[in-house]
């Protein structure tokens, strides 16, 4: 039903129920709180629901969370927070990256920037060292270690230190009793240690060995909490194992956890370290059962209680455990009493499942505030497990609907119980309201889609009354025009109007798609179009396989580049009726292969070279001038044969052909091949001993003749010894003249010197006579 307008006739009878407040899941002393009570209306009314006031509390349930910082306070570039990075007497959480400190007042709930100058370097591994109120900073492992006051000013070097590359990622922490910073374990050369360093100042100092195998505790984890005076850490779960070698390619204990260069395993164990003694208690074992996620751990020193916040599961996958999802689940753990972590339930502004991401998340003990503290990059949280330290005004509204404001207006379209649940700390009370709907519900659809040129169209049974736009009064009517049809109807008291909007269309026919060519070369138009179009039909044209339209109407032309096929899909206006599709198809023409050309005979005058067809080529073209000319073989344009005559002994000749279709682009690439003509004359070279240079064309210059001369040198003398011509083209002789005046007739003399193709010399000299 839509756009329904119900109108109230006459009286609307309003039930009212006296009912009895004993409601199962909710609190003692709770009393009804809807201002409304139970009543009957007409389909389509609207009526207003709102709360009583609660009465005042002074208490809240055990585990209510508040969010202290948002993450839009929060720049996850600067953030790089450590496990012992919190000054719980001042309710500071410190961050070091970048060559930025920044102070999350977790008092005040304010974030500040702390002025610190003289740089080590943009080092990123720190501790809080709350017996000199300062923060200690270093590159990592046993580097040099320097400090800054809590409140800022310059870093200045306090331990000596090298560059180390066997205990990355190792946990650092303040020692109270022996006032020195240290750091337990780290991973270096495929190996997790178990070591403990502390730095006395003039250098790192080994507290602990890091035997080949230990099992107290097994190597790797990361200490995260301590005791309230400092002197116990707590190791917690990470990976390792009792070799800390990860190449081993398997866990022995149980949990695989594989990392980029093997597998170590997931120790789930919890131990406490004592720093009077560098001696480890074990409080879980290792794979314990009740630790089920890699989370934030944190101890509540009043109560003697671990909390482990969120986490995640890691595999024996190492390409799985690069996307693993968080939970935001709360687990905890009281030392002497309870076997292993339990889950538990927390109330208020409960923290989502931290996204995956790679920055650290840790978990404090605000021992102030009485309160455990997560920090991540998303916000930081603040969980009260003890009620009277909860902060005030945790309330919460849930009605049936899935609204949390006190007041609601609804619009049921049939009779409905609304319930809502009023939590404020741990006390939970419940209410209810029936509203009775008298249904005005009729039987039209908001639009109705006809494939066709007819419909009916039906309000439903059960009605006093039926009134249509289009003047009838029956129950259904039958339209065949494209409109909004509206009926009034009235039941009792109550009175509706509705529509539908009925559209019709015309069904599509088939169809056929015809190409202009069936065959293009890459880059030409063609044009493809529908054979019989349909009036009042919608093509659209796609390439087959890809959901976009790149053209809709009656034909489609565009460049061909690659086969292409296209679906054309006919659908009506509007897209009611069931679309029709064809298909259409477009083949870009290739290029022929290379011809195979071979030589057939060699004469002394003349060269014969021939090739096999070449499959679908119409024509063929041959040059023997490198590709400069083209023309058709001397057997024809469709001839396999060509034929060079009138050559002279000795000659080469390079020949190109080529392929050709009807279409340039089938043209073949050129197929090159070469041939000399014999030489029967071998190294012989003849000078004649007359010219008459009467301009006959007949003996006019003296020339060397020779059919495997190279090159050639030719000097012609008066009979006094004067030169009178050089040459050194072969084609180019001497023509009787000097200095452009003919010479007199007589007898003259010549030197010739010519090199061979196969590289040998000939030196000749002579006369001859010049005949005029």
């Amino acid at each position: 039903m839509k756009n329904q307008r119900v109108y109230l006739v006459s009286f609307v009878s309003i039930i009212i129920t006296l009912q009895s407040f004993s409601v199962s899941g909710q609190s003692a002393a709770c009393t009804p709180f809807i201002y409304q009570k139970d009543t009957t209306i007409c389909s389509g009314a609207s009526v207003l629901l709102d709360l009583k006031d609660p009465p005042p509390r002074d208490s809240l349930l055990p585990g209510v969370w508040k969010l202290l910082i948002p993450g839009t306070a929060i720049d996850s570039n600067l953030f790089n927070i450590k496990a012992f990075g919190f000054d719980k007497t001042n309710q500071y959480l410190y961050s070091i990256i970048h060559k930025r400190v920044t102070r999350y007042d977790l008092k005040n709930n304010t974030v500040a920037a702390i002025t610190a100058d003289n740089w080590p370097g943009d080092y990123t591994e720190f501790t809080y060292d709350y017996t000199n109120k300062r923060l200690l900073c270093w590159r990592g492992g046993r580097d040099s270690v320097y400090a800054l006051p809590e409140n800022g000013g310059s870093w200045v070097a306090i331990g000596a230190g090298t560059i180390d590359r066997e205990t990355f990622g190792s946990s650092s922490f303040w020692n109270p009793v022996t006032k020195q910073v240290g750091i337990y374990g780290g991973y270096g050369f495929n190996e997790m240690k178990s070591w403990i360093f502390e730095n006395d100042g003039f250098g790192w100092v080994q507290k602990k060995s890091n035997p080949i195998i230990d099992s107290t505790p097994p190597k790797g984890g990361n200490l995260l909490a301590a005791s309230a005076d400092g002197t116990k850490l707590y190791l917690f779960s990470g990976q390792g194992s009792y070799s800390g070698n990860e190449l081993s390619g398997a866990c022995a204990l149980g949990s695989a956890w594989a990392s980029a260069g093997g597998m170590f395993c997931w120790l789930r164990d919890l131990w406490e370290l004592d720093l009077n003694t560098y001696k480890f208690q074990n409080i879980l074992p290792v794979n314990s059962a009740s630790i089920l996620y890699e989370g934030a751990l944190g101890y509540y020193t009043d109560q003697s209680r671990f909390y482990l916040f969120g986490g995640f599961q890691p595999t024996g996958n190492y390409a799985t455990n690069q996307n693993l999802a968080n939970t935001n689940k709360t687990f905890y753990f009281r030392r002497g009493i309870d076997t292993g972590f339990k889950e538990i339930q927390g109330e208020g502004q409960v923290p989502p499942a931290l996204a995956k991401t790679a920055l650290a998340n840790y978990a404090y003990y605000d021992a102030t505030a009485k309160r455990m503290i997560w920090a991540r990059h998303d916000g930081i949280w603040a969980y009260y497990p003890d009620s009277t330290t909860a902060p005030p005004g945790f309330r919460s509204i849930l009605w049936s609907t899935g609204d949390t404001t006190a007041a609601i207006t609804v619009k049921p379209l049939q009779t409905t119980l609304y319930r809502v649940t009023r939590t404020i700390g741990s006390q939970v009370c419940k209410d209810s309201i029936l509203i009775t709907v008298t249904n005005m519900q009729t039987g039209l659809l908001p639009a109705v889609n006809v494939c066709g040129n007819s419909t009916s169209l039906d309000a439903g049974a059960g009605f006093a009354s039926y009134q249509w736009s289009t003047g009838e009064t029956t129950r259904t009517i039958t339209v065949t025009q494209t409109g909004t049809y509206w009926v009034a109807v009235t039941k009792a008291v109550c009175t509706a109007t509705d529509s539908s909007k009925v559209s019709f269309a015309l069904p599509v026919a088939d169809f056929t798609v015809a190409v202009l060519k069936d065959s293009v070369c890459a880059g030409d138009r063609d044009s493809l179009y529908i054979t019989n179009p349909q009036t009042g039909i919608t093509y659209s044209w796609r390439v087959t396989g890809n959901t976009n339209v790149i053209n809709t109407g009656n034909s489609y032309a565009t460049s061909i580049t690659a086969n292409t096929s296209y679906t054309i899909s006919g659908a009506s206006n509007p897209a009611i009726c069931s679309t029709k599709t064809a298909v259409a198809a477009i083949v870009v023409r290739t290029q022929f292969p290379k011809p195979l050309v071979r030589v057939d005979s060699i004469g002394t005058g003349t060269l014969q070279f021939s090739w096999d067809p070449v499959p679908g080529a119409t024509a063929y073209q041959v040059s023997t001038d490198k590709g400069l000319s083209y023309t058709a073989p001397s057997s024809g344009a469709q001839g396999r044969v060509h034929i060079l005559t009138g050559l002279l002994p000795n000659t080469n000749v390079s020949i190109a052909v080529k392929a050709t279709g009807p279409y340039v682009c089938q043209t073949s690439d050129t197929a090159q091949t070469a041939a000399t003509t014999r030489n029967p004359f071998g190294n012989g070279i003849y000078v004649p001993n007359a010219i008459t240079p009467n301009g006959d064309g007949v003996n006019d210059v003296l020339l060397a003749y020779g059919t495997a001369i190279s090159s050639v040198r030719l000097i012609v003398y008066s009979q006094w010894g004067a030169q009178l011509f050089l040459s050194t083209d072969l084609k180019k002789g001497w023509d009787g003249t000097h200095n452009g005046q003919k010479v007199p007739a007589g007898l003259y003399t010549y030197s010739l010197e010519a090199v061979m193709q196969d590289g040998s010399r000939i030196n000749k000299g002579g006369t001859f006579s010049v005949i005029r």
